[in-house]
């Protein structure tokens, strides 16, 4: 008799220990990789509006349109995989205001670049940004929802990836408002409290994510190569205001700082499912 209730017991609690962990997924896919997929929506808002005004100013080279071109087709197919593997009702209430705005957003970075869709760009593209991080925060919350039978690092990494991941946006968020500081001044003291914004709480993050006990060899290492390019630009936080970095510079460094921090959260997210 007791034989057969220890079965019961054991069958009972594999029963739950099966439901909670096909709970933890987003769908097919993890929620770390949720996260971090809905985080680079949030980026690649940023991205496409960047490269559309720089084409628009004149900086007419293959890297940009190639960068236009790309972001949107990855924007698409991401949203597509978050779509498919949505199952709480918030998390698609969440897409369908993404998808929504989207369709608004979509037609200007697909039209020929000029000056006055720029303006409609700089409009728009801080909304759709809402729009994509009320979706990673949406996706954060369902997934400390459906993990919480297991109280382990999960939660912290999942947390870590999210923020870790918006450093790419403010990356790119920062390139796309010098642009447009260069384009309109006549809008100058809103985009350089935007910047000055983006720049603090860029610096303040990789601060906190120096001291994660979560970091490895790697990302240590690749958070000294962040500090390394940062520095230009962040101790010379005046220069940055008054435009005095060419285009291309400001470029180049920001680009490679979303390219660091793009390996940083991968790392952070292949941590966490361990």
């Amino acid at each position: 008799m007791k034989t057969k209730i220890t079965i019961i017991l054991l069958l009972a609690s594999l029963l739950v220990t099966s439901k909670s962990i096909s709970q933890s997924k987003y769908g097919s896919i993890t929620y770390n990789k949720a996260i971090n997929i809905s985080g680079k929506q949030r980026m690649l808002s940023q991205k496409m509006s960047k490269a559309y005004l720089l084409l628009s100013k004149g900086v007419n080279n293959d890297e940009i349109k190639r960068e236009l071109s790309s972001s949107k087709f990855i924007f698409e197919k991401q949203l597509e995989i978050l779509t498919e593997n949505a199952s709480s009702t918030a998390v698609k209430l969440s897409i369908k205001g993404v998808k929504k705005l989207w369709n608004q957003f979509k037609p200007l970075i697909e039209s020929t670049p000029n000056y006055i869709n720029s303006k409609d760009i700089i409009r728009l593209n801080t909304t759709l940004l809402k729009a994509c991080h009320e979706l990673v925060l949406s996706i954060e919350v369902s997934s400390n929802y459906n993990n919480q039978f297991f109280k382990n690092k999960n939660q912290d990494l999942v947390n870590i990836i999210n923020i870790s991941g918006k450093q790419r946006m403010l990356s790119q968020r920062l390139c796309l408002y010098y642009t447009a500081n260069t384009m309109f001044p006549n809008n100058s003291t809103e985009y350089k409290k935007i910047m000055t914004d983006v720049i603090n709480e860029f610096d303040s993050v990789i601060g906190n994510l120096l001291i994660s006990s979560y970091n490895s060899t790697e990302i240590e290492e690749e958070l000294g190569s962040v500090m390394s390019l940062w520095e230009k630009l962040n101790t010379n936080k005046r220069g940055v205001m008054n435009g005095t970095f060419s285009i291309e510079e400001v470029f180049g460094i920001t680009n490679n700082l979303t390219k660091s921090f793009n390996k940083i959260t991968g790392q952070y997210e292949t941590i966490a499912n361990n």
